[in-house]
């Protein structure tokens, strides 16, 4: 009788931690659409269908360089919100193998936003990717004593993973930016991935 109730203690757990993250990410996709149409940005009426569940992905190469004009001196304090362009290093190539679940659907200025737009300007997707400019350092303070630093780079060259959905026909990336008091996004660039 134990070993039952505790199977179903299991199962109860399993069950509940499965729904709150169909939960989270059903509401980063609507939080993510509410801070675009805050933004001012149109991305269309949700699609009557969602992106297929497939078991495919596409995988972009992407650079991301700062318009150094842009970036305060030194240049070793990088501004995360520097101006700059995200292009296309190579076309999208489709991989085996769906994608691996985002275990927390929290908006950080430590991350990008990626959006993946159909024709019409619908999301068809989005997801979370940790900012691939950053760049976290211990160091040593004048007294010998490390402390915790920030850097952003001025370059990245980084891969990018979306549904392997033919509707896609632009993806977009936006920086989270907090005020103290609540996120809006910065278009950081868009490629046309096929």
């Amino acid at each position: 009788m134990m070993k039952a109730m505790l199977s179903a203690v299991v199962a109860a757990l399993l069950f509940a931690a499965a729904g709150a993250q169909e939960i989270s990410r059903v509401s980063l996709s609507e939080r993510v659409r509410a801070l675009l149409a805050e933004s001012g940005v149109e991305v269309g009426v949700a699609a009557d269908t969602p992106a297929p569940a497939s078991r495919a992905h596409r995988e972009l190469k992407l650079t991301w360089e700062a318009d150094k004009a842009a970036l305060p001196a030194p240049a070793a304090v990088q501004y995360k919100n520097a101006k700059g362009r995200v292009a296309l290093a190579q076309a999208s190539v489709s991989r085996e193998g769906g994608l691996p679940r985002q275990r927390s659907a929290e908006l950080s200025p430590t991350q990008v936003v990626v959006v993946a737009l159909d024709a019409a300007g619908r999301m068809r997707w989005c997801g979370l990717i940790t900012d691939p400019r950053l760049l976290r350092a211990e160091l040593p303070g004048p007294d010998g004593e490390l402390s915790g630093q920030v850097i952003y780079k001025e370059s990245a060259e980084f891969v990018l993973q979306y549904p392997d959905d033919d509707a896609v026909t632009e993806v977009r990336l936006y920086h989270p930016d907090w005020d103290g008091q609540k996120f809006s996004l910065e278009l950081v660039g868009a490629v046309a991935p096929r």
